[in-house]
């Protein structure tokens, strides 16, 4: 999915940052496990979900850069560009 998206944004002359961190499950940038406390374990198992510190400590760097690159610009140009 990650790949496919990457090819459609390029192609659309879309500003991104696409990355996939194949150990990472959904909510992987939480901090702590979310979801019913009797779930979790299921929820770890079959989705993979939880928190994933590597890959957070990473996407987390990558979203500020991405933000403060394109936001940061925008701010400079004044609020209506």
């Amino acid at each position: 999915a990650a790949d496919r998206l990457d090819r459609a944004l390029e192609h659309a002359g879309v500003p991104h940052d696409v990355r996939e961190y194949p150990g990472a499950g959904h909510s992987f940038l939480n901090d702590a496990p979310t979801g019913p406390r009797l779930l979790r374990p299921v929820m770890q198992r079959v989705l993979g979900a939880g928190p994933e510190p590597e890959s957070a400590a990473d996407a987390w760097a990558r979203i500020e850069g991405f933000f403060a690159e394109h936001l940061g610009r925008a701010e400079r140009r004044g609020a209506d560009a």
